[in-house]
């Protein structure tokens, strides 16, 4: 088969089922078309500044209108989010991190971060970016998903002290954070990854305080993948835009930014209320499955975010399965989720899809868990939808 031929079966099949990964969303027409437009293949290097002895306004040649979309992306990605900077070149998540990471610290500076036991991002351990850039990662300790040991920050002094998680239920203990970190004298990031597409509902208060926030687009927020970077400190935007070019990367991809501001576009109208409704899902969806059986973290709050957490000791001991296992069955049957035992609400909550359809997925998840065959209960489900993401109708 030729790749082509690949491709559309991948396009066919992701139609025909529920995407529920907590690291995943879904992109609109008009998004993917931004995707695939003349920029996929065009470069753009803004310098405005002296490079090689002459003044350089750009490095290429045609880039007016990707100058403008840049521009255009940046200044709604303000206007959503509330800060003083954006910067929409990073290429991914993980570029994000490390152009902050090198931005505000130096050679042989304390940093802490939430360890991978606890649900951080791995690559703020020690063998990762701290081990590149000569870092020495120390484990900030976490309560209940929540709540950061400042005591301990207080003791180990830190120069940066890095908030955010793969694994993301609540908002944390912030102003406690940023009070300590002004007695010691650190700075205060914010890895929001998972929680994008929340922030402008309210998700973290107080976020704006932070030094920086950054982070992928493509996972609670609706966007292609790639990275963001907020501050409202002009020194630091200025350190990140130095970093941005011939360090962590080079070209940008101009579509990706393309993509984005149409995803920006789309998102504005509901920014304020998608990441409530997000929440709404996953807090029912969650309450479900316990009634119906299956045990799921930090009950009966369970989430505040795109993700709940399902108990691996009630899945064992009441379906016999792990996390992976259950991830292939409800897989077979049309429900996508990673092997992790994370649930996400995000994509189908832009899609549409509210409290009531979690009620009847929950029931669905369970009848897979108890063994039975839902395929086609699930096909009805997936015809539910109208087409258009809930930004696109407005």
């Amino acid at each position: 088969m030729n790749p082509q031929g690949i491709i559309q079966l991948h396009d066919e099949y992701r139609k025909r089922v529920l995407n529920m990964q907590a690291s995943e969303n879904f992109l609109s027409y008009k998004v993917r078309k931004a995707l695939a437009s003349d920029m996929a293949s065009r470069y753009s290097m803004i310098f405005d500044q002296e490079v090689h002895g002459s003044f350089v306004h750009n490095a290429y040649g045609g880039t007016k209108y990707q100058e403008e979309i840049k521009e255009y992306a940046e200044n709604k990605a303000r206007e959503i989010f509330g800060f003083k900077f954006a910067n929409v070149k990073p290429i991914s998540g993980h570029i994000a991190a490390m152009t902050v990471l090198i931005s505000l610290t130096e050679k042989g500076d304390k940093i802490m971060a939430i360890p991978p036991e606890l649900g951080g991002y791995d690559g703020y351990s020690q063998p990762y970016m701290p081990d590149m850039f000569s870092l020495k990662f120390v484990p900030l300790s976490l309560k209940n998903m929540r709540e950061i040991d400042v005591e301990k920050i207080r003791r180990e002094k830190p120069k940066l002290i890095i908030l955010g998680a793969s694994y993301i239920l609540f908002p944390y203990n912030l102003d406690e954070v940023l009070e300590v970190a002004e007695e010691i004298e650190a700075r205060v990031v914010y890895d929001a990854s998972h929680v994008m597409g929340l922030l402008p509902a309210g998700f973290q208060k107080g976020i704006g305080k932070c030094d920086a926030v950054y982070g992928s687009t493509h996972k609670s927020f609706p966007g292609p993948q790639g990275g963001i970077i907020f501050t409202n400190d002009e020194s630091i935007a200025e350190k990140i835009e130095r970093n941005l070019t011939w360090r962590t990367q080079d070209n940008y991809h101009t579509n990706r930014v393309a993509a984005l501001a149409m995803a920006l576009y789309e998102f504005s109208p509901v920014a304020k209320v998608y990441g409530k409704k997000v929440a709404e899902n996953s807090k029912t969806l969650a309450q479900a499955l316990e009634e119906d059986g299956l045990g799921i973290k930090y009950s009966p709050y369970y989430t505040n975010s795109h993700q709940i957490l399902v108990d691996e000791k009630s899945l064992k001991e009441k379906f016999s399965l792990t996390p992976p296992q259950m991830g292939e069955l409800l897989e077979e049957n049309g429900i996508i989720v990673d092997s992790v035992g994370r649930i996400g609400t995000a994509e189908l909550t832009w899609k549409g899809y509210g409290p009531e359809d979690m009620k009847e997925i929950a029931g669905l998840i369970i009848a897979v868990l108890e063994g039975e065959s839902v395929r086609d209960e699930i096909s009805q489900m997936v015809d539910k939808w109208d087409g258009k993401t809930i930004g696109e109708k407005l």
